[in-house]
């Protein structure tokens, strides 16, 4: 599945990963009790590439800061698309990571998940699904400080902020 978007300048392709074996991986292998959660309420997810291409050619970053955004589906979105979370990843920054800055990328996103509790005790939506939110970041410049312990300097966190402290070095202290 793929389409282009609007703008003249920039045409963004966007294409749908249907094998999902990395994520389950990640989430399998994880040890935390929230990515479990996830596949123990079925939450559906999407894996979807995004390229960036100018008019010229020129490959360009999906997205401002990590290469990756997460989209929690609203009701009517899961009805007809049957994916809870979309989960857009900069294809250009995909296909040049290695193994272990890929499983980085998609724990960073699993991540940003969370589901909503009230009472101790999971809140169900009327369509039956669990009710998700995001986190908001928990690092200054962007992403978590799990994913960057977790992988270090393999972490989108850390190459982020890598390309940062070169781009304005001079500036800062």
């Amino acid at each position: 599945m793929s389409r282009r978007g609007a703008d003249s300048k920039v045409a963004k392709v966007y294409t749908l990963e249907e094998n999902l074996e990395l994520l389950d991986r990640v989430i399998r292998e994880s040890e935390s009790e929230e990515f479990l959660r996830l596949k123990e309420f079925n939450v559906r997810f999407a894996v979807i590439y995004v390229s960036n291409v100018s008019d010229d050619g020129e490959v360009l970053p999906a997205f401002k800061t990590l290469p990756y955004v997460v989209k929690i589906n609203s009701p009517k979105d899961k009805c007809v698309k049957h994916v809870d979370v979309e989960i857009y990843i900069d294809e250009a920054y995909f296909a040049e990571a290695s193994d272990r800055e890929k499983e980085a990328v998609i724990f960073g996103a699993l991540n940003q998940i969370e589901i909503k509790y009230k009472n101790d005790m999971p809140v169900f939506q009327n369509d039956g699904t669990v009710k998700l939110s995001l986190k908001q970041p928990d690092m200054v410049f962007a992403g978590f400080s799990e994913c960057a312990k977790k992988y270090g300097d393999e972490s989108p966190e850390r190459k982020t902020f890598r390309q940062l402290t070169a781009e304005f070095g001079d500036i800062l202290f």
